[in-house]
């Protein structure tokens, strides 16, 4: 049996994945693991992969598949012991997987580590990761914790083989991480996992992810919540962007760095909170419609 699996939904393509592909082939450790990437994306990164990467367990898919559900076909395929999550434009460092595998001998089944930004040279990529990523940049603490980042995470995969699988494939991560603490599981932070999101956007292409994003998961979670939940969260739609901004500011002057990108990317930050604010509603009014299958 392999010691980790790395599952990856392809959703961004060429030339992204590729980077990524080559970290993990690069990778320093002493066990067996596979990579395995669930790719919607088309015959042209399928056929690159296969050219290109053979080892890695490829899975192409013919029908629309949101991002939780691509996650949800690669465990299901997955043979290691863990599996480790990441994002097709994330780029690990050469001890990744080693690192991950000394975090889970510390006896926690669940882990998840930092991101950096990996396309520092625009504004708009700042705003972007600030966006995304201001709470899981680095430092982060050491120990026992809440939230872990999406794209630098962990599970035993014994632990996620017991989970309900409508939450695997229905639900972002958020939801997932929110029903294993409700069993009592927890999780580490562990700064010496890190990863580089590396991957430059357009100002109306992160626009609509934004919104996309937040419209899918607000109609997540109008499906977990009572009638006087959703209401809070409605009357609270118009404070929600300068609430989310004040988290970045939070966290930025937390971490004491990049505190220069943030004051010159804050007019995007408003915009694209702004979008943000709107999928919200459009989901707890309408539900998700088209746009978890949007999102990449």
């Amino acid at each position: 049996m392999r010691k980790i699996s790395v599952i990856i939904p392809s959703v961004s393509g060429l030339p992204v994945i590729a980077e990524c592909l080559s970290a993990l082939d690069n990778q320093k450790c002493d066990f067996a693991f596979e990579v395995i990437v669930v790719d919607r994306t088309g015959d042209k990164t399928a056929q690159y992969i296969c050219e290109h990467f053979p080892r890695v367990k490829l899975i192409k898919l013919s029908a629309p598949c949101g991002i939780p559900e691509m996650r949800a076909v690669g465990m299901a395929q997955a043979r290691g012991e863990f599996l480790a999550i990441t994002e097709d434009h994330c780029i690990v460092p050469e001890n990744w997987l080693a690192e991950i595998i000394k975090a889970h001998e510390s006896g926690y089944q669940v882990v998840g580590g930092a991101v950096e930004n990996g396309s520092p040279a625009r504004l708009i990529d700042w705003a972007v990761f600030l966006c995304e990523y201001s709470a899981f940049m680095p430092p982060i603490a050491a120990g026992e914790t809440e939230f872990i980042t999406g794209n630098n995470t962990s599970y035993r995969r014994s632990l996620i083989e017991q989970t309900d699988e409508s939450l695997k494939k229905d639900y972002w991560e958020y939801f997932l991480q929110g029903e294993l603490k409700a069993l009592g599981i927890k999780f580490l932070s562990a700064p010496s996992l890190v990863v580089s999101h590396k991957k430059e956007f357009g100002f109306f292409y992160f626009l609509s992810q934004r919104f996309h994003y937040s419209r899918s998961f607000a109609a997540m979670r109008k499906r977990k919540s009572s009638v006087a939940a959703q209401i809070i969260y409605l009357l609270y739609t118009p404070v929600l962007p300068f609430h989310l901004i004040w988290r970045i500011a939070r966290n930025v002057q937390r971490k004491r760095r990049n505190r220069k990108e943030f004051f010159l990317s804050l007019p995007l930050l408003v915009i694209f909170m702004g979008s943000y604010a709107l999928g919200e509603l459009a989901g707890q009014l309408f539900g998700s419609g088209n746009s978890l299958f949007e999102v990449e």
